[in-house]
């Protein structure tokens, strides 16, 4: 280059790497040719700065930088420029390589990691799905990023956006979150479909995509939908776009796609621990042969019961029953009999209750039931009903009482035991209100 800014020389390596023949790259200006417009200010003003004053901070050393080719889209370089006088003026020669194999063999190890970090720590899909969303984009140089899930009836609806750190694209998020269910249309619709990446060039030219206008509003060209998988179906669609060309070079659909495959994988594996998490706390509170919460079960409940009754001002009352003859019953049926008994009552019982009431076997042959905003008259009609529908031919005894506010669930407890008692000892099948 002179120091007018025109190419003087081009050897064949640059029209490998840009796509300008010689005969067509000499006498262009330089900055016309390979230089994005973001720096060509920039580049124009350190041209004029060093011819000035002879200083150039990035002359005579390497350094990284974007570059265009004649078919728009960019690439990194690494270079090095060198001034040579020439009477009282100059020309500079450029070194340069495309570092493009490196730059995104670094791109993908570093989407990789941030992928696997956020896997790592997250618990459930609905917490990974914004985490990938971002980690993804800002590893692999996006600039927006979206997240659709399918609806009940397999249309997708746009869940998680995602826009890189001093942007401001407003305009296009807002329609993407606003455009309602897609089915087969649009970019994540093709993807869905398909099963398979789909990358869009220029979305402002595309004749199948729904958010033209306000993509070309923001500048947004180039796009990408890549489809995950969990268990060997589709669950979502992740897009993503950019406001730089691009283009479906095999390598970046090639990492995109082991990226997404990977994130996939993860996702399966996160929501089957979900499940199992979820069903081993099932587990830690349902009582096994009835299939009622279990003890641990009925005093978190019941302490939720009490803050939520003290806040509101509204009554609790609480009931313990017990089956009569339980023993003897097993003794002369056995205790698989004694089994089947103890499930026939938990499902008599909680056909009768609110699905508010909250019943429980506490241990053994005795529950434990409450009745939250209910008044004292109206449990103790309850509790009799309950105790009318014992099966096997027994009959059930209760102690019943009202949560005196200020009480702890231990006193609430012993006090209706108390009654329970009270009933057993008054001969049985019968039910005793506390402080009546």
């Amino acid at each position: 280059m002179d120091a007018g800014g025109f190419i003087t020389d081009w050897n064949l390596q640059a029209e490998t790497t840009f796509g300008w023949s010689r005969e067509e790259a000499v006498g262009r200006v330089l900055s016309d040719t390979i230089i994005p417009h973001r720096y060509r200010e920039q580049h124009l003003r350190g041209l004029e700065h060093f011819l000035e004053t002879g200083d150039g901070p990035v002359l005579g050393r390497r350094f990284e930088i974007d570059a265009v080719h004649r078919n728009g889209h960019e690439l990194p370089i690494e270079l090095t420029i060198t001034p040579l006088p020439v009477g009282d003026s100059y020309t500079f020669h450029a070194f340069l390589h495309d570092i493009s194999e490196r730059r995104r063999h670094e791109q993908f190890l570093a989407a990789q990691h941030a992928t696997t970090t956020v896997l790592a720590e997250a618990e459930t899909v609905k917490g990974a799905i914004p985490l990938l969303l971002a980690a993804l984009g800002e590893k692999m140089g996006w600039e927006f990023g979206a997240y659709w899930f399918p609806s009940e009836d397999s249309a997708l609806h746009c869940e998680e956006t995602w826009t890189a750190r001093g942007l401001d694209l407003t305009p296009f998020e807002r329609v993407t979150r606003e455009i309602g269910p897609v089915s087969g249309a649009g970019l994540p619709g093709r993807v869905w479909a398909a099963e398979k990446p789909v990358f869009i060039p220029d979305v402002t030219t595309e004749a199948n995509f729904l958010r033209t206008l306000p993509a070309a509003e923001v500048g947004l060209t180039a796009a990408m939908g890549l489809p995950l998988f969990q268990g060997g179906e589709v669950c979502g669609v992740m897009e993503y776009f950019t406001r730089a060309p691009r283009h479906p070079e095999p390598e970046l659909m090639d990492m995109m796609e082991a990226l997404t495959t990977q994130i996939g994988r993860f996702l399966t594996i996160l929501a089957e621990r979900s499940h199992l998490v979820d069903r081993l706390q099932h587990l830690s509170l349902t009582d096994e042969l009835t299939n009622l919460p279990n003890r641990r079960a009925w005093n978190e409940g019941l302490e939720r019961e009490l803050a939520r009754a003290r806040r509101g001002g509204e009554q609790v009352c609480v009931a313990m029953l017990d089956l009569d003859g339980f023993k003897a019953f097993n003794d002369e049926y056995g205790h698989m009999e004694g089994d089947a008994l103890l499930r026939d009552a938990a499902r008599a019982w909680r056909d009768l209750l609110r699905a508010t009431d909250l019943l429980a076997r506490y241990g053994g042959e005795e529950f434990a039931l409450a009745f939250p905003a209910l008044p004292l008259e109206r449990a103790l009609t309850v509790v009799d009903r309950v105790r009318a529908a014992t099966p096997g031919g027994l009959t059930c005894s209760a102690g019943l009482v009202s949560w005196n506010e200020g009480e702890s669930p231990e006193q609430l407890i012993n006090r209706a035991d108390g009654a329970l008692y009270d009933a057993k000892r008054g001969g049985r099948n019968r039910t005793v209100v506390a402080g009546w």
